[in-house]
């Protein structure tokens, strides 16, 4: 058999991939530059420190406005070094390090308020306080700490440097890296939709269509993330923004080759058309727009899937019009990125971003203000981590602990708003931690020094940047010898340093883990009937702005597209929040099969609703049947979403049978396989729908979905 790397090679050309090895290889520049160039220069002692500075610092750059990157950058390289001497004078009293432990995680769980941003800012400017604890702990305030803090600042600025750097080089090279991944997951999107050439049952239909609800949800997903970061760079854009417009076009284009995507998937093949090659086909140019993006430069050379069924009785017309709409997109696509990589840029273009953060007037103190109560779960956790990292703190101050700062260190990250982010983040933790301490081990046992121990750290940095954004669990094995090796000193025996470290580790996570539990938790069950009501509640404007639409003849529009994405942005809400209840105690389950039943019938009625809107242009639906299914459907709906949050069992069920009928006929009059017949059946699937979310809230006892526990 013959080793080919093809494989890897479109491994790593992907858009995530291609972010992570980028965002790998800065911050490895940035870190290990110190680790190589200090030595020669006579400064070793501060190589370090420096390191450690510019870890911390490149670590908090999570994306987004470049003036919050630069922002949270420079407080975290030049408020770093104050923190860590303040931890090494804290040192000789252990209720002066509680309560400034207690002060920075109150202050770092408020600031995620801002953002992600925010959240690592919080988290690494406890984790340098900590240090400075464990430097000061060995060689007080008057020795090591002052080199450390000079080392730590130094090493800051330098990733600051570096960063600006890179963001001059290339400022869109991000978000086109971003928008690519929005069409690798649209394609992904259409490989599932992909008709069968065999016959299929009962259950090769369901694993399909789970295959496509998840595929959805992905493309959905990396859409909205890649929309809320362009929409906030462009907000903070001076001048036309040409580029940051065309992104946004190629975004707009996916997502909207994606709801026809969805709607192929709805509507099934006839026998013997050529559907299945022309959605290879999109596939194959989808993932072309996405390769354009990623190389970045040059003429483009999109091809628009050409292929595609054939009117005259070979397709139905739902496919020729999903077709219509994917080759209008495909159409914008191309011109778009004509636009960004068929002429020269000019360097104005490509400088045009800048470093000024453009936030409106008083926006982060409303942010704080509006979560300084105790109904904020992000005031809860601010409190939770400030009582359990201050009881930590105190203790290993109070009882002198070697190697205690891993106590509240593992407390301080382990901890989330929510007890199931909570549990994850401590089975990741702790398995990376043990699996990374055993690395340490053998590290400090047989490499002392030198090279190979410089060597070890740089391979370390780069492991770390590439997978702690994606793979957290992974990137614990890397990060915990990275951290050891940094501030580790020198020990008679470094096995026995290791058994401690990995005590303190899983002592912290059982810590983090019972103040979840026990310290104002927030559960997902107490949330899980609001998200689904206002998830039913989002497909019902949605399903009566396209049956509006319908009765009207008119195409889709902006609203209606507005429209769509709240409704699919409720359900991920509420898909996400269910899995987070599953990782709770069981005890504090919701009925899982009742929240599993609604969750399935919310996610299908979004998805047929977007099936139905793409018959809009090309089909009437009688006025006065439409009008009596809408009013019904909607009431039906807005009564289910209720019982919902009032713990009742819904009225009566509605008389469907009537205006679906008469829609029905009037529709399908004419015969075949036309666009009145694909959107009278799409109806049908509407109604059963609705019956289906009907039904299963009918047959649960009225406490509903808050009865367990």
């Amino acid at each position: 058999m013959r080793w080919s790397l093809k494989p890897w090679r479109k491994l790593l050309d992907s858009g995530p991939n291609r972010i992570a090895l980028s965002t790998a290889a800065r911050g490895t520049i940035a870190a290990a530059t110190p680790l190589a160039l200090l030595p020669l220069l006579g400064l070793g002692d501060f190589a370090y420190p420096a390191v450690l500075g510019a870890l911390a610092t490149s670590m908090v750059d999570v994306g987004g406005p470049y003036g919050s990157r630069l922002a949270a950058m420079l407080v975290q390289a030049l408020g770093g070094p104050c923190l860590l001497l303040l931890g090494s004078a804290t040192v000789a009293s252990w209720w002066a390090a509680a309560l400034v432990m207690a002060a920075l995680g109150i202050a770092g769980g408020m600031i995620r308020a801002l953002g992600a941003g925010g959240a690592s800012l919080g988290i690494n400017m406890g984790v340098v306080f900590l240090v400075g604890l464990q430097i000061g702990e060995v060689g007080g305030i008057g020795g090591l700490a002052p080199r450390w803090a000079e080392g730590y600042a130094g090493g800051g600025l330098w990733t600051v440097a570096v960063a600006l750097a890179f963001w001059q080089a290339r400022p869109y090279r991000r978000l086109e890296q971003e928008v690519a991944s929005a069409w690798e997951a649209v394609a992904a999107l259409v490989a599932a939709t992909e008709t069968a050439e065999e016959a299929e049952g009962s259950a090769a239909q369901s694993r399909r269509e789970r295959r496509i609800a998840a595929a959805h949800a992905a493309a959905r997903e990396a859409v909205e993330r890649t929309r809320e970061t362009l929409g906030e760079v462009r907000a903070g854009t001076a001048g036309p923004g040409t580029t940051i417009a065309q992104l946004v076009v190629l975004l707009n284009a996916a997502s909207r080759i994606a709801a026809a995507a969805v709607t192929l998937g709805e509507v099934a093949a006839l026998p013997g058309t050529a559907r299945r090659a022309a959605e290879a086909e999109l596939e194959r140019a989808s993932r072309d727009v996405a390769r354009i993006l990623l190389a970045g430069g040059g003429a483009p050379s999109l091809v628009a899937p050409g292929r595609r069924p054939q009117p005259g009785g070979e397709a139905r017309t739902a496919d020729l019009l999903a077709w219509a709409q994917i080759l209008r997109h495909f159409d914008n696509a191309g011109e778009a990125l004509h636009l960004l990589f068929g002429q020269p840029r000019r360097l104005a273009d490509l400088l045009r971003l800048p470093f000024a953060h453009r936030r409106p007037r008083g926006t982060v103190i409303s942010a704080l203000r509006a979560n300084a109560s105790p109904r904020s779960a992000i005031f809860r956790h601010a409190m939770r981590i400030a009582a359990v990292t201050a009881l930590d703190t105190a203790m290993i101050v109070r009882l002198r602990l070697p190697h205690g700062i891993w106590l509240p260190l593992t407390s301080l990250v382990i901890l989330q708003p929510d007890y199931a982010g909570t549990l994850a983040r401590a089975l990741q933790r702790g398995v990376g931690t043990i699996a990374g301490a055993a690395v340490a081990g053998a590290l400090l046992a047989y490499v002392h020094g030198g090279a190979g121990y410089d060597v070890a750290i740089g391979l370390l940095l780069f492991a770390t940047f590439l997978l702690i954004r994606r793979r957290y669990g992974y990137a614990t094995t890397f990060l915990t010898p990275l951290i050891i090796l940094l501030i580790g000193m020198s020990s008679a025996n470094p096995w026995i340093d290791l058994v401690d470290r990995v005590a303190y580790t899983v002592a912290g996570a059982v810590l983090a883990l019972g103040a979840g539990y026990l310290l104002w938790p927030q559960w997902e069950r107490e949330q899980l009937r609001e998200r689904l009501a206002r998830a039913i509640r989002a497909d019902r404007d949605y399903l009566a702005a396209v049956l509006a639409a319908l009765a009207r003849r008119e195409a889709a529009g902006p609203d209606l597209a507005a429209r769509r994405r709240q409704a699919e942005l409720a359900v991920a809400n509420a898909n996400a929040g269910f899995q987070r209840m599953m990782s709770e105690p069981a005890r504090r389950h919701a009925p899982v099969v009742v929240g599993f039943t609604l969750l399935t019938y919310v996610h299908r009625l979004c998805r047929h609703t977007i099936a139905l809107s793409a018959q809009l242009g090309a089909v009437t639906a009688p006025a006065e049947p439409l009008d009596a299914l809408r009013g019904l459907i909607e009431a039906a709906l807005a009564d289910v979403a209720q019982a919902l949050l009032d713990q009742r069992s819904p009225a009566p069920r509605p008389g469907f049978d009537l205006p679906l009928a008469g829609l029905a006929a009037a529709l399908s009059g004419e015969g075949g396989d036309g666009p009145g017949a694909t959107a009278a059946a799409l109806l049908g699937r509407v109604v059963s729908d609705v019956t289906g979310l009907w039904s299963a809230l009918a047959s649960t006892p009225p406490a509903g979905l808050a009865s367990a526990g």
